[in-house]
């Protein structure tokens, strides 16, 4: 780490060329009291994002550092974070901010930063956001309704991420952001790393909440974002609760009694939900599931009943709808 540099903003970019100004415009309008860094990577884009990094790169020298990747490290399961970004970081602390999200406070890294600096028990502080539907399926909203300033424990974290707070709000302590665990390199094998990153915050410190919204995550921003076809793509769904599973077996050895508990029953939660995306309805009215399928409304009841009842209109349903039986 560098005394001259206290933040090391992380910002990975791909086909974001109709995004990734207003990244940019995000960073450098931070008003701080010291000096911070952007580490941006472009992972071998097709459109004009690495023009727009370039331009940037050379009007903002101090401050930016742009490495541009001649093939496409992800498809080659390379994580650029561990290849790029932890090697070169200077800062104290590390913020997030994908290339199609922005920030929309200019004050976001002196207030986040000015809290971990009073309180070394924290690991990292994070804030609300807002949500922006690319294809206007909905309007704008709030990640989180309001509820005041708070901390975020390990029990809320590991329900997921949707439930405590997006990666573009994230400022934590590089020792232990830089120093990825065993369960974090699982994630990244399934295409995803901020469920783990935020669970290595939580057994790191504590994390604090701010609830002001100071960053936009941009939903369906592209084909290629995390968020297109997540909900409703088979395969993509499939993968990624497969994913969180083995994650979260990973990530056992490093818990307490309590939180331990805690992740052996979202791990329960996973695996019944993985049973009925790949229509193993019969598994999931049995022990150790059936005490999850009571809980459920007496709709999705009795449309599981219905499956069982008729087994072959349910698989010719499922492979009509191209469903792979597992």
């Amino acid at each position: 780490m560098n005394s001259a540099c206290k933040v090391t903003i992380y910002c990975t970019a791909y086909n974001h060329e109709a995004y990734i100004r207003d990244a940019l415009d995000g960073f450098l309008a931070q008003k701080t009291d010291f000096p911070y860094e952007v580490l941006v990577t472009d992972d071998a884009s097709s459109d004009g994002t690495s023009a727009i990094l370039r331009e940037y790169q050379e009007k903002y020298p101090e401050v930016i550092r742009f490495f541009h990747q001649e093939k496409n490290l992800f498809s080659q399961g390379i994580n650029i974070y561990e290849t790029v970004m932890y090697p070169n970081t200077r800062g104290m602390y590390v913020a997030y901010c994908e290339g199609d999200d922005y920030w929309t406070d200019p004050d976001k890294l002196q207030r986040q930063a000015a809290f971990l600096d009073a309180h070394p028990e924290y690991s990292a502080c994070v804030h609300n956001s807002t949500v922006h539907y690319c294809r206007g399926e909905k309007a704008d909203e709030l990640l989180l309704p309001p509820s005041g300033d708070r901390d975020v424990p390990f029990s809320v974290i590991i329900q997921g991420m949707n439930r405590c707070f997006h990666t573009s709000s994230v400022l934590g302590r590089a020792e232990f952001l830089c120093n990825p665990p065993d369960f974090q390199r699982v994630a990244f094998s399934y295409g995803f790393t901020d469920y783990a990153l935020s669970l290595w915050l939580s057994l790191n410190g504590k994390i604090r909440f701010l609830d002001t919204p100071m960053s936009v995550y941009r939903v369906n921003s592209n084909p290629a974002s995390w968020s297109s076809g997540r909900d409703d793509a088979y395969g993509k769904k499939t993968a990624f609760v497969t994913g969180e599973i083995e994650m979260m077996k990973t990530l056992l050895p490093h818990l307490d009694r309590q939180q331990r508990s805690l992740t052996e029953e979202e791990i329960l939660k996973r695996e019944y939900e993985l049973l009925y995306l790949c229509g193993k309805v019969e598994e999931m009215v049995r022990p150790p599931y059936d005490v999850l399928f009571r809980r459920e409304a007496l709709p999705f009841r009795f449309k599981i009943w219905l499956k069982r009842r008729f087994p072959a209109l349910h698989a010719l349903y499922r492979s009509k709808r191209g469903y792979k039986e597992e």
